[in-house]
């Protein structure tokens, strides 16, 4: 029995009955019409609960789940957080906070004077994301350098290579975007690593 995980094949079936009668209506029409069939004002509505029901069914039958942003999965995150229909992983949340937070940019920065504003639990806070950043991005260049390494081995690369998302998504990039990728993270450890020393010399100083 359909229920409304069958919404598009059934707006299909209705598209066609109406045309059958010489309605013409739209496919967008249509799945108008059979999310109100499901009490839904909208199809975007009812398209965000078919796909919060696939992504629970996935979980439930032990499948990956994937960042809708990065797409990397469970396993290769610390925290994948769920929506209403899509997933984000904690380094995409990291990746928007950089982007956003004027405090943390001035720290980026190496601003002391904005570090001074801050209070100490916020230094503290800011300290350990950058720790987690860091380490993130260490690993990554390990991983790069692991690739590359293979590439030029006369080895067959498949058979070294771990099976994970992270290193499928590796494996596709020409050595000119792995590179590109390592200046990256070198860049970010770089950054990350000026706010650890800005916001601990501060710490250090009211210790004092």
């Amino acid at each position: 029995m359909r229920d409304f995980r069958d919404a598009k094949a059934m707006a299909r079936s209705l598209r066609n009955a109406l045309n059958a009668r010489a309605i013409q209506t739209t496919h967008s029409e249509s799945l108008e019409l059979i999310a109100k069939a499901f009490g839904c004002e909208t199809w975007n509505i009812l398209s965000a609960r078919i796909d919060a029901a696939g992504a629970q069914k996935q979980a439930a039958q032990g499948g990956l789940l994937h960042c809708s942003f990065c797409g990397k999965n469970q396993h290769d995150v610390s925290k994948l957080v769920a929506g209403p229909a899509v997933f984000i992983c904690d380094e995409c949340i990291d990746l928007c906070t950089d982007i956003v937070d004027e405090n943390l940019n001035q720290l980026i920065a190496g601003s002391e004077e904005g570090a001074r504003a801050l209070s100490t639990d916020r230094l503290l806070h800011y300290v350990e994301l950058a720790s987690k950043i860091v380490e993130r991005h260490r690993l990554m260049l390990q991983r790069i350098d692991r690739m590359i390494a293979l590439r030029s081995s006369p080895s067959p690369m498949d058979a070294e290579v771990p099976q994970s998302a992270i290193f499928a998504q590796l494996k596709a990039k020409t050595s000119d975007e792995l590179l590109a990728m390592k200046k990256i993270s070198q860049d970010q450890i770089s950054r990350y690593q000026r706010v650890q020393q800005t916001a601990a010399s501060i710490i250090e100083e009211r210790a004092q």
